[in-house]
């Protein structure tokens, strides 16, 4: 572009701008802890031998991907000797339950606990779970217990960062490496991505000669890659993800019939914004 000073060269100074991004998700609130109670075999049948189970907490809530645990309380009752081996059912589809240990012995009047784990997965269905824990049959208690198992969708934030270097000129276009932080214990895997100019901040020489700059000075050119655009668990760059480097962001400069000298030294403040689940 050429005007009264000849060539004119805008500059952008470097600037980084993070941006935490939260992942669509359900919150839910944790249902408050209680202890449930099983009756022995023998509730209703004198006094027969059986086994007493509580299950504390009553209801857990799990992100997905994750697990939690309950603990299981076995005691004799009534006299009852033996090997009792805890159970769980009504787990949802994509999951797994474990004890640990897998089964106890009691004796009489005696207690023993055990951690129930129970594991979801990515592809877990989203909602509420009534188990029912019980023993094996030869120490069973007239109805089992029942729990409560909630699955939200995970909420998992990241950060998003990025540089023009060098400063943008008249008529250039700059392609933004982005530098990726995902903090969580899994990869991330991305959905959209955008960049946007939402601020530009000229230099006191151009504001006191009124010269203007504009985001109609600049067109921002968007991630044309293919999605998913898997972010692995710590630091990253878009380099690392997508090599191409014709499919990265870009923010150009026009070189307008305009005076531009207001975009001399400009700075430009630049917003990130992704969405997607973990994996």
């Amino acid at each position: 572009m050429q005007n009264e000073s000849g060539a004119v060269r805008a500059a952008v100074r470097r600037t980084t701008t993070s941006v935490r991004v939260l992942l669509v998700g359900l919150l839910i609130t944790f249902a408050s802890a209680g202890t449930i109670f099983a009756a022995s075999q023998g509730g209703s049948q004198g006094n027969k031998a059986g086994v007493t189970i509580q299950v504390n907490p009553a209801s857990r809530t799990v992100n997905q991907g994750d697990s939690v645990s309950y603990t299981v309380s076995l005691t004799s009752a009534n006299g009852f000797n033996g090997s009792v081996t805890p159970t769980v059912s009504g787990l949802p589809a994509g999951t797994t339950a474990a004890f640990a240990p897998s089964s106890v012995t009691l004796t009489s009047g005696k207690s023993a606990s055990v951690a129930l784990t129970v594991a979801t997965q990515a592809t877990t269905a989203l909602g509420k779970a009534d188990l029912t824990i019980a023993t094996a049959a030869n120490a069973s208690q007239t109805t089992g217990v029942l729990v409560q198992l909630i699955v939200q969708a995970a909420t998992k934030t990241f950060t998003i960062s990025g540089n023009l270097d060098p400063p943008l000129t008249p008529g250039a276009s700059m392609p933004l490496n982005l530098s990726f932080i995902n903090p969580n214990n899994k990869a991330l895997a991305l959905s959209s991505l955008s960049v946007s100019i939402t601020s530009i901040t000229r230099t006191k020489a151009a504001v006191a000669a009124g010269l203007p700059c504009s985001t109609a000075d600049y067109v921002v050119t968007n991630y044309s890659g293919q999605y998913p655009l898997t972010v692995p668990v710590g630091t990253s760059k878009l380099e690392a993800l997508r090599p191409v480097r014709g499919e990265w962001p870009r923010i150009a400069m026009l070189d307008t019939t305009q005076n531009q000298d207001g975009c001399k030294g400009a700075t430009l403040q630049l917003s990130y914004t992704g969405a997607g689940e973990g994996n």
